[in-house]
C-alpha cells in the first residue's frame, strides 16, 4: 500500500530571455581565455534521427536524417526546408548516413551522400547537384557501391569528409555481429556459415570495402580517380586500390585536419568488460593516420593489445598475430595473406577506466573524432573560438555525452586532453564541424537511439568584449481583476563581467513606451483590461543589455482547482486504477465545461527521491542506473530500436514467476535468442542488486 501525495500546480507564466552581445572593442589575439565566455545557442530543434551536418560558406546548414531526409536550415528565415526525401533501407543503423559538400560547392553545387538504397544490400556514395535549395532531378552520379549483409549487426559506420587536396574519405563498418561465441572479444569465427561473426571477411580482408576508410578523388564527370598514397597499388593486385585505412571495426565519425591532411576517426570497440584468456577488454579508439595504414582489427585493439587466435571448433587458443606482420589465415582470403603492419590507436579507453587516459572516465563507449580547430587571425568574426583551442582536435563521446580537446604540437603529437565545457551537459553529440565564422556547430542526437524531442543543432561561440546581463525575474501573480497589483523580483539577475553596474527599466506592452519603474523589485498596478506583457530591460554602464518578458492578464482571475478525490494522504496500489474528481471554481466563468479540464500526472519520490523501502524508490534508482549504463543505446520505452521496447519486456513477463531474477541475471551475463538473434552483451560492471533495481523500473 502506498500513500498518495496530491499536489495541484497552476502554470502562471513563462519567461523568455533574449541575450544580445555587446560590442567587440579589442583585438582577439591578445585576449585572455575565459571559459565563461563560451556560449551555446540552439539553432534548430525539430530533428528526427539526425546524422551529419555541413555549414556552407553562405551560412546555410545542411543536414541529413537517418530515414532519408536531406534538409537545409536557412539562417535568414530561421527555418529548415526539405531538399529531398530518399527511399532508403532502414534496418539497424543503415539509411542516409553520410554527407559532404564539395570543396567548390559555392560554384558547382555538388553534394555527396552516403546511403543504403531501398531493396538493395549495399552502401552507395553518390554525387548530386543542387540549384539553390533544390536537388536537380536526375543529377545523381554513383561513385562507389559495395555489398553488405544487412541484418547481421549495426556496424555500417557512414561518414564522409573532404581533405584539403580534394580527396574524399568514406568510412565503412566491419558488417560483423558483436554476438555469437566471441563473447565481446575478437570476432574471428572461421566455421563454415559463420561469416556474420567474422571480421576477417571484412576488416582484415584487403579485397573487401568493409571495415575500412576509403580515399578517392572525385572527377568532374561524376567518376573518381585513385590518388597517390593509398594502402594498395592501383592495379588491385594486393588489395582494393580505394583503401586508405584497413583494420577498422566501426569508424563511425571521421575528420580531416584541413591544414595537414591527417585523417582522424573514432572507432567503436568491442564489448568485453574484462581482460581474460580470450584477450584484452574492449576499447574504443581515437585514431590518427598521417599516411595509409592498417589499424589492426580484429587481431588487435587499443594500444595494439593482441587477441589470441581462437579455433571456434575446439576453443583452442594459439599465439596472437605479430603486429609487425599480421596474417589473415581465414577461409575468406585466398591463401594466408600477410597484412601491413598494425598501428596502435592514438587515444584508447575502456568501460571501467583507462590508466593512460584517466581523464576520459568510465561508462559506455561510442568514440567520435571531430575537426581540428585552426585559429584565424585574419577572420572578421566576433564569435570565432578562442586561440586557446588552436591546433586542437575535438573528440567526443556519443554515449558519455562529453567533448574533449586534444591539444596537438607542431607534429600532431598529443600534448594533453582537456574537457570542453565540462559544466555543460551535451545530449549525445553525433557530429561536429566548424562554420566559416569560426564557431563550432554540432548535432545533439537526443536521449536515446530513435526519435528524440531533445534532438537539436547548436552553435558554440566565444563571446568577446562586454557581455550582456543575465536576467532572472519573477512575479507573485500575473492574472486577476483590475486593479491588478503585482510584486516583481529580479533576484538572481547578474552581470557576467565583474564590476558592472546594472540599471532596470520596466515597461508594459502594448503601451506608450514609458518607463513604469527603475527599481529592481517594484510593485506595479495595472488597470487596463486585457492581455499584456511586462517587459524588463537590464543595462550595464557600457551599453550592453538584455530583455525578458512575461504575459499578464488583467480582468480575469485564475481558476481555483481542488482535488475532491483522491485526497492528499490517501492510499493507492501500483497497477490499480485510480479514480479522480476535480472541482474547478472561476470568478468570471460560473459554468466550467468538463472538456476544458484535463489531468496530467507524474510520480515524484518523497523527500527528493529517497524511498529505499518502496517500489517507487526502486524505480527511481533503477532508472538512474540504466541512464548511466548503455541500456538506452538499444532500447526505449515504446519505440522499437535494436532490441525490444521496455513496454514489450514488461508485458511479456507480467505475472511470470522468477521473471525478475532471470531478467536481472541476463543483464549481467548477456543473452542471445531471447528476443531474436541480435545479442544483448553482458554487463559485469553491475551487481545483482543493481540489475534487479533496473528490472524493477522496466517491469513497473
Amino acid at each position: 500500500m502506498y500513500r498518495l501525495r496530491v499536489i495541484t500546480f497552476f502554470k502562471i507564466f513563462t519567461v523568455f530571455t533574449s541575450l544580445i552581445l555587446g560590442s567587440w572593442s579589442f583585438g582577439i589575439s591578445s585576449e585572455k581565455f575565459d571559459p565563461g565566455r563560451l556560449t551555446v545557442t540552439t539553432v534548430y530543434d525539430q530533428l528526427d534521427q539526425p546524422m551529419e551536418l555541413e555549414v556552407a560558406e553562405d551560412g546555410r546548414i545542411f543536414f541529413i536524417e537517418l530515414n532519408g531526409e536531406f534538409r537545409v536550415f536557412l539562417p535568414d528565415t530561421e527555418e529548415a526546408i526539405l531538399i529531398y526525401k530518399f527511399d532508403v533501407a532502414r534496418r539497424g543503423e543503415v539509411g542516409l548516413i553520410g554527407l559532404a559538400l564539395d570543396p567548390d560547392f559555392a560554384n558547382n553545387g555538388w553534394v555527396y551522400l552516403q546511403y543504403s538504397p531501398i531493396g538493395m544490400t549495399s552502401q552507395r556514395t553518390s554525387r548530386f547537384t543542387m540549384q539553390g535549395n533544390k536537388l536537380i532531378k536526375g543529377s545523381e552520379k554513383i561513385l562507389i557501391q559495395f555489398h553488405e549483409m544487412f541484418g547481421v549487426s549495426a556496424h555500417h559506420a557512414g561518414s564522409l569528409e573532404f581533405g584539403p587536396d580534394g580527396c574524399l574519405f568514406i568510412s565503412t563498418g566491419d558488417d560483423t555481429s558483436p554476438g555469437g561465441d566471441s563473447k565481446g572479444y575478437a570476432p574471428i569465427d572461421d566455421r563454415l556459415g559463420k561469416h556474420p561473426l567474422s571480421a576477417e571477411k571484412s576488416s582484415s580482408n584487403p579485397f573487401s570495402h568493409n571495415g575500412k576508410i576509403l580515399r578517392i578523388r572525385p572527377t568532374a564527370d561524376g567518376a573518381y580517380e585513385i590518388p597517390e598514397g593509398n594502402l594498395f597499388p592501383r592495379d588491385g593486385s594486393k588489395g582494393l586500390p580505394e583503401v586508405y585505412v584497413m583494420g577498422c571495426r566501426n569508424p563511425w565519425r571521421i575528420n580531416i585536419n584541413q591544414k595537414t591532411g591527417t585523417l582522424y576517426w573514432g572507432d567503436v570497440g568491442p564489448d568485453a568488460y574484462n581482460e581474460s584468456e580470450l584477450g584484452p577488454a574492449g576499447h574504443d579508439e581515437i585514431n590518427q593516420a598521417k599516411k595509409a595504414g592498417n589499424f589492426g582489427w580484429p587481431y588487435f585493439v587499443g594500444n595494439n593489445f593482441a587477441y589470441p587466435i581462437r579455433d571456434f571448433n575446439t576453443s583452442e587458443l594459439s599465439s596472437p598475430n605479430n603486429p609487425l606482420a599480421p596474417v589473415n589465415r581465414s577461409r575468406y582470403v585466398e591463401g594466408n595473406i600477410t597484412l601491413p603492419e598494425a598501428h596502435p590507436a592514438f587515444i584508447w579507453y575502456r568501460t571501467r577506466g583507462t590508466p593512460e587516459f584517466q581523464e576520459l572516465g568510465t561508462g559506455g563507449r561510442t568514440a567520435c573524432a571531430g575537426p581540428v580547430f585552426h585559429y584565424d587571425e585574419s577572420l572578421d568574426s566576433k564569435i570565432q573560438l578562442h586561440k586557446h583551442f588552436d591546433n586542437s582536435l575535438f573528440v567526443y563521446e556519443w554515449t558519455r555525452n562529453w567533448i574533449f580537446t586534444a591539444k596537438l604540437d607542431e607534429n600532431e603529437n598529443l600534448v594533453k586532453l582537456e574537457p570542453f565545457m565540462p559544466n555543460h551537459k551535451f545530449i549525445r553529440p553525433i557530429d561536429l564541424t566548424f562554420g566559416p565564422d569560426g564557431a563550432l556547430y554540432l548535432i545533439e542526437y537526443g536521449t536515446t537511439w530513435g526519435k528524440n524531442i531533445d534532438a537539436k543543432i547548436v552553435r558554440i561561440d566565444y563571446a568577446r568584449g562586454n557581455r550582456s546581463p543575465k536576467i532572472k525575474f519573477s512575479a507573485d501573480q500575473t492574472a486577476g481583476k483590475a486593479p491588478l497589483v503585482i510584486n516583481l523580483s529580479t533576484k538572481g539577475t547578474f552581470d557576467p563581467d565583474e564590476g558592472d553596474q546594472l540599471a532596470y527599466e520596466w515597461r508594459k506592452v502594448p503601451g506608450d513606451g514609458s518607463i513604469l519603474s527603475t527599481e529592481p523589485n517594484p510593485s506595479l498596478s495595472f488597470v487596463d483590461f486585457g492581455n499584456h506583457q511586462i517587459v524588463l530591460t537590464v543595462r550595464d554602464q557600457k551599453g550592453s543589455y538584455s530583455e525578458a518578458s512575461l504575459p499578464l492578464s488583467v480582468g480575469n482571475s485564475p481558476p481555483e482547482v481542488t482535488f475532491k478525490n483522491p485526497q492528499d494522504g490517501d492510499f493507492f496500489e501500483f497497477g490499480q486504477p485510480l479514480a479522480w474528481e476535480i472541482e474547478v471554481k472561476d470568478q468570471e466563468d460560473t459554468e466550467v465545461v468538463s472538456n476544458r479540464v484535463s489531468l496530467k500526472y507524474e510520480i515524484f519520490p518523497q523527500n527528493g527521491g529517497i524511498l529505499p523501502a518502496t517500489l517507487l524508490g526502486k524505480q527511481a534508482t533503477g532508472l538512474g542506473l540504466m541512464k548511466k549504463s548503455d541500456c538506452f543505446n538499444c532500447h526505449s520505452v515504446d519505440q522499437k530500436l535494436v532490441g525490444p521496447t521496455f513496454t514489450e519486456i514488461a508485458l511479456r513477463y507480467a505475472g511470470v514467476k522468477k521473471a525478475k531474477n532471470e531478467t536481472a541475471q541476463r543483464i549481467l551475463d548477456g543473452s542471445t535468442g531471447v528476443w531474436g538473434q541480435i545479442p544483448m552483451m553482458p554487463h559485469p560492471q553491475h551487481n545483482l542488486i543493481e540489475a534487479k533495481q533496473m528490472v524493477d523500473w522496466i517491469f513497473h
